[in-house]
């Protein structure tokens, strides 16, 4: 059975890719929280690196 399409306008569209833009990457939540927690990360090997346990 075949599916029917669902076509956007290009207002729609636009809107869409802007929504999903705002949540991918460094920017969003999820992206800040993951270089946060890489960046603790290296701060603490970098100082077992230096000094030791």
């Amino acid at each position: 059975m075949a599916q029917p399409q669902n076509t956007l306008s290009r207002e729609e569209e636009m809107r869409f890719a802007e929504r999903s833009m705002e949540w991918h990457g460094w920017g969003s939540p999820i992206g800040m929280g993951a270089m946060i927690v890489a960046l603790a990360m290296a701060a603490v090997l970098l100082r077992i690196a230096i000094y030791g346990f």
